[in-house]
């Protein structure tokens, strides 16, 4: 067990002994405990395992497709042009991805990995796109 962040389901962030678990709810073997450096991406918030895995998105090629969209969105939402999405709420997140994507998005999932070629964090959105009369 290691403590990072969780989030409760309003979106608000508390920090709590949690194990790291992959998506098929099994824990991860490489954890950023014993690899910090190149651990497993782990979840880290999902509102519904039955759905969020029709669309996903890596944090970090947000920024690399389009640099100017993601700052533009980032300092609409947070006010900064941070790439660090670990104290960031899903409620914002949400809100990043439908800025970035010229649409509401639904986010379903987060999850945060390691880019082992640098040590680096990225975050894994999985979201649907909002079906405004049936959600």
């Amino acid at each position: 067990m290691s403590k990072y962040i969780c989030y409760d389901e309003y979106g608000n962030y508390t920090i709590n002994n949690c194990m790291y678990l992959g998506m098929d709810g099994n824990p991860v073997e490489r954890t950023k405990d014993s690899h910090p450096y190149s651990y497993d991406a782990y979840v880290v918030w999902q509102e519904d395992s039955a759905k969020g895995k029709g669309n996903c998105v890596y944090s970090d090629r947000l920024f690399q497709w389009d640099t100017e969209k993601y700052n533009e969105s980032c300092k609409k939402v947070w006010g900064n042009t941070g790439q660090n999405f670990g104290s960031r709420s899903p409620k914002d997140i949400e809100k990043f991805l439908s800025e970035y994507y010229d649409k509401e998005v639904k986010l379903t999932m987060i999850m945060e990995g390691c880019n082992v070629s640098n040590g680096f964090p990225y975050w894994i959105f999985f979201f649907e796109n909002r079906r405004f009369n049936n959600e």
